[in-house]
């Protein structure tokens, strides 16, 4: 792959410490649903600029991927948790399709209930086919991949993740995977903050949780939504969502108030075409948002109701 050039450790550091590589939503509320790697990353291309305002899911970003979304199964889940989260927070009974309606008007939105961030910037695959030494072939500081790993844990991507954090104290930290607890708590700073276990046990099988807290703020280390150990079912989701409701408030959720009230809009019927957006991570295209490569998880199949297969 032909890079524009060669990006030093110092560049690489101050990009890094930045919303960059983040799903983005509002970081001032009162829930932050945090993964180890994004699935997709704009490319790097110079000059670096950190990114110092987070993205969201504006009204003009679900109009240009409305089509995509329908498409977005591991962004359904989390909508799915969060539903049941608002419900429990307000009191009132979980419909049926609160979900949807959550979903295509108010998850990751600039004022809304969430915010999505990642610990490491790019994404852990880049496509399924180029290795990890071949897409940043001529970047030293990112060759082996364990290097760029060590850049964002000594350097400044985890310093900016826990000032973030302790700038805004969210009230709810949601985890995803116990596979990468060691980095949540460096990432976090909660080495030394006493741990405690809850077994989250809906009708189905139970799934253990590895709560923290500090200065109120509780981390919630959970299975990933996906796979034979995850979080896959609608019984799993809404029970986790509303154990997560049950330490927020009703005015966490003031943005969609309204909710019940309507149904949730007509997702578009058209088939969608397989997703083929691979991950250009240095490239010499501008800085133009097409070049943006959507996120989500792109599996060209309705979803199935009740059931959320995979979540990178």
């Amino acid at each position: 792959m032909q890079h524009s050039r060669m990006f030093t450790r110092q560049e690489l550091d101050r990009y890094f410490a930045s919303y960059v590589g983040m799903e983005g939503g509002n970081p001032r509320a009162a829930v932050w649903i945090c993964d180890r790697s994004p699935a997709w990353s704009e490319p790097i291309v110079a000059p670096l600029h950190p990114h110092l305002a987070p993205p969201a899911w504006d009204a003009v970003f679900r109009q240009q991927h409305r089509q995509d979304m329908a498409r977005w199964f591991g962004h359904q889940c989390v909508a799915r948790i969060m539903a049941a989260a608002r419900a429990e927070a307000l009191g009132v009974r979980l419909g049926d399709n609160d979900w949807e309606h959550y979903y295509w008007s108010h998850l990751y939105s600039p004022a809304g209930a969430e915010f999505r961030l990642s610990l490491f910037p790019l994404p852990a695959h880049i496509d399924g086919r180029t290795t990890w030494s071949k897409a940043f072939r001529g970047q030293p500081e990112l060759i082996p991949q364990k290097r760029y790993v060590a850049l964002c844990r000594e350097g400044e991507r985890f310093r900016f993740i826990a000032k973030t954090c302790a700038r805004w104290r969210p009230k709810v930290v949601i985890c995803l995977s116990h596979r990468h607890t060691d980095e949540y708590v460096e990432a976090f700073g909660l080495d030394g903050v006493a741990g405690e276990e809850h077994a989250l046990r809906p009708a189905d099988q139970a799934r253990r949780l590895h709560l923290f807290t500090r200065e109120g703020t509780t981390w919630i280390i959970c299975p990933a939504i996906g796979g034979s150990a995850g979080m896959t079912s609608q019984v799993q989701l809404d029970a986790f969502g509303k154990f997560i409701g049950a330490r927020l408030a009703a005015s966490d959720f003031r943005h969609c108030l309204e909710l019940a009230a309507h149904e949730a809009p007509a997702r578009p019927q058209r088939v969608p075409e397989p997703y083929a957006a691979s991950v250009v991570p240095v490239a010499a295209a501008g800085r133009d948002p097409a070049h943006r490569i959507p996120p989500g998880f792109g599996w060209g199949e309705p979803v199935r109701a009740g059931n959320c297969e995979s979540f990178a």
